[in-house]
């Protein structure tokens, strides 16, 4: 791209400067695209809308929920998926080369590597429970007052976002919280965050923590921050020894969007269960065999990866 011939190629700098790069495009599209975002949200929620941003605490109103849902778009697309575009180009100029977008979905990688993400929803949702039991010491009670609140403002953001009982609302939710999220949070945190450090660490079991980590801590949902942190290091091995960033898309994708789907069911009654129980053992067996079969399919895929790679 003729545009890009302006900047040179990044790919031999130190990691400190490709990471400074990539905040400063972070920063740089979400300013662009929430100014562009006010701008073109004036033809579609009308001049009101400043004045509806003085009252966007009001999650009871679905307007208020229209316009949230709108702006968590334009920052999927300005925080997440422009940066990771951008960085690729500057990086190589090969976006696709970079963010392992070619050579198609092995169908046998898919299936394994979906199996162990439904292996690891029991152990998972310990996490989710354990998390929120955490506590911390009587001197840093302020810094977790401050944590359980900012951690209710976003469940309860959560629960308005899901709170659809129609259609359409359901098709809307899964572009908004299954596809765009998956897309844009693979693209940066599997696709460049965890490539960055693999080239500087040459190593692999850090580079997936460390790209987990930030994947965990970008969310704020403090009390969710270790099953995130799990999921991400399933994410990271996954791409890395599958090569298709596509895959943990799909992975991604399916993980939000069965959270989506059960939730329209409970609220159109379909089902009776709570979302929040689904999925959910206390048995020490199923815990110790949900995380057991994880590792194992892990490695059956590390193993069936390094296979294919020395045919």
């Amino acid at each position: 791209m003729q545009f890009f011939s302006f900047f040179p190629e990044i790919k031999n700098k130190p990691v400190g400067i490709k990471l400074l790069i990539l905040t400063l495009l972070v920063a740089i599209f979400l300013v662009l695209s929430t100014a562009f975002g006010v701008v073109l949200a004036i033809p579609i929620f009308g001049f009101g809308i400043f004045r509806d941003m003085t009252a966007l605490n009001d999650l009871s109103d679905p307007r208020t929920i229209a316009i949230l849902k709108y702006f968590q778009v334009v920052n999927q697309i300005g925080i997440f998926i422009l940066p990771a575009l951008f960085y690729a180009q500057l990086e190589n100029r090969d976006v696709s080369g970079y963010l392992r977008l070619k050579g198609g979905i092995k169908i046998n990688y898919l299936i394994i590597s979906v199996f162990i993400i439904a292996a690891s929803i029991p152990a998972i949702n310990w996490l989710v429970e354990a998390n929120e039991q955490m506590r911390l010491p009587e001197s840093l009670s302020g810094v977790e007052q401050w944590m359980r609140e900012s951690e209710d403002r976003a469940k309860a953001l959560t629960d308005s976002f899901l709170n659809v009982n129609t259609v359409g609302g359901l098709v809307i939710n899964l572009i908004i919280i299954a596809l765009l999220a998956a897309v844009g949070e693979e693209f940066l945190f599997r696709g460049v965050i965890l490539r960055i450090f693999n080239d500087w660490s040459h190593n692999v079991h850090l580079s997936v923590i460390l790209s987990a980590i930030l994947f965990s801590a970008i969310h704020f949902q403090f009390y969710g921050f270790f099953p995130r942190l799990f999921l991400g290091i399933m994410f990271g091995y996954i791409f890395l020894w599958t090569g298709a960033i596509w895959i943990t898309v799909i992975l991604h994708f399916l993980f939000n969007g069965l959270t989506v789907i059960a939730y329209y069911l409970y609220n159109t009654g379909v089902i009776e269960t709570d979302v929040d129980t689904i999925g959910t053992s206390t048995n020490t067996i199923v815990l110790i065999g949900s995380l057991v079969s994880t590792v194992m399919l892990l490695t059956y895929l590390n193993l069936l990866t390094k296979k294919k790679i020395n045919e």
